[in-house]
């Protein structure tokens, strides 16, 4: 009993100690006076911000930079001199951008970026632009090096309507917008639209990507979607790529490419004569059957293969004169007549692809001027190549239909939308993969 009342004053008297302590240490505190954290002249330190990255990746921190364009009869050996780089150094250079850059191919215009130290003003980088994307890198501080670049493309998500009054070029430039619109329109339509007789009132309206280099406009990426009315008749393309379909398809998910384009060119070219089983032959003077179209193309213009195929004939053959001739498949070979040169490697025996440049427009055999002498061969008989209903290619797969049907009715209301509702909002895209998921946005 008495060890028990013993463990318990023991334990009451330690309590009491610090109770007694933590009130000391309390009253201590209380009575001292609060730290000082007053920033003044005399305690603040500075921080220094070191690293400063431009748009190429370089820190440009202790660097002076300077901007300059290529003269004319200039190159990079006189643009290094006038740098006061050392003719050994400019050698070794040279020598290193051997498989990088060709000297001789500096062009007046060009833009160039100069890195000089700050405390000296010494250059030790040079980057030349090609282009608005791509560049080359010379280095020769501590080590000479020859690199290159390219900037980073930026997206934006836009659209483009009009009416056609005259053309598609001049519609487009009315409103200030990319004239590469037409030619990506007649690439995607060109199995349904003949864009070389276009009729006024025709209208069209496109959901595209928009590119941008350093915030400036670039060029144009993927056409998301298009509509084209033409000729009293609408036409619609959806661009879609999954694991098995890649594309562009109509609102019924079938093909909008064809097996073979409607016309040899890139461009618009004028047609001069048309398919006629009974014209009067300028030449010969008298009536026979013309079973081609002919384009009056300025000589020089490249003629493209209008389907993959087969070259089975490339000669010169009289009255033809320079003649490809390409089987496609057992239905359908074509013909290009009146060449004036063909294209290298095209020989009976070669395999070309849709849109592959084979010769080009000349005057060569029995002709009055410049043209290209067009022709379709169905089963081995003459069809007019401007009425020709051409087979589609490949549908949706099965499998992504569903995936399909939910991108296109985005796309489709998005169409429906420009000239009713306004604008399509501009998102903003760091790549083509976004494409798809900023439209969900």
């Amino acid at each position: 009993m008495k060890e028990k009342i013993r463990s318990k004053w023991g334990i009451s008297a330690f309590t009491l100690i610090l109770v007694v302590t933590s009130v000391l240490i309390l009253n201590l505190t209380q009575n001292e006076p609060p730290p000082e954290f007053t920033i003044t002249e005399h305690n603040m330190i500075e921080i220094k911000e070191d690293v400063q990255l431009d748009s190429y990746g370089f820190n440009i921190i202790d660097a002076e930079i300077e901007e300059g364009r290529v003269k004319r009869n200039q190159n990079l050996y006189l643009i290094l001199r006038d740098l006061d780089v050392s003719p050994q150094t400019i050698y070794v250079i040279n020598r290193e951008s051997k498989d990088v850059f060709r000297s001789n191919r500096v062009k007046p215009g060009q833009r160039y970026i100069v890195y000089k130290e700050s405390d000296s003003s010494k250059p030790y980088r040079l980057i030349l632009h090609n282009d608005a994307l791509s560049y080359v890198i010379f280095e020769w501080g501590n080590e000479i090096r020859v690199n290159t670049g390219q900037k980073e493309i930026t997206k934006e998500i836009t659209e483009a309507s009009g009416v056609i009054n005259s053309s598609l070029y001049e519609s487009l430039v009315e409103q200030d917008k990319n004239i590469l619109i037409a030619n990506r329109l007649s690439e995607i339509f060109a199995w349904q639209i003949d864009f070389f007789r276009l009729y006024p009132g025709d209208e069209y309206k496109l959901i595209y990507e928009k590119q941008f280099v350093d915030g400036k406009p670039y060029g144009i990426g993927e056409i998301l979607a298009a509509e084209f009315q033409h000729n009293g008749r609408t036409y619609d393309a959806y661009y879609f790529e999954g694991e098995k379909s890649e594309g562009f398809y109509d609102s019924d998910g079938n093909g909008v490419q064809k097996a073979l384009l409607k016309a040899p060119f890139k461009f618009s070219q004028r047609i001069s004569s048309s398919f006629n089983r009974n014209r009067f032959h300028p030449v010969l003077k008298r009536r026979m059957p013309h079973n081609g179209v002919d384009y009056a193309a300025p000589i020089g213009t490249p003629v493209l293969s209008v389907g993959d195929g087969e070259v089975i004939e490339a000669q010169y053959r009289g009255a033809n004169g320079n003649i490809v001739k390409i089987r496609h498949n057992g239905t359908y070979t074509t013909a290009y007549l009146h060449l004036n040169g063909f294209a290298r490697g095209i020989t009976p025996g070669t395999r070309v692809k849709q849109g592959q440049v084979i010769g080009y427009v000349g005057k060569t055999g029995r002709v009055t001027g410049v043209h290209l002498h067009y022709m379709i061969y169905t089963n081995g008989q003459p069809v007019n190549p401007l009425n020709i209903d051409l087979p589609p290619s490949k549908a949706i797969d099965d499998s992504e239909r569903e995936e399909f049907d939910d991108l296109m009715q985005q796309l489709r209301q998005r169409l429906m939308d420009i000239g009713s509702e306004g604008k399509v909002a501009s998102v903003s895209i760091e790549s083509p993969d976004e494409s798809r998921k900023a439209l969900d946005r």
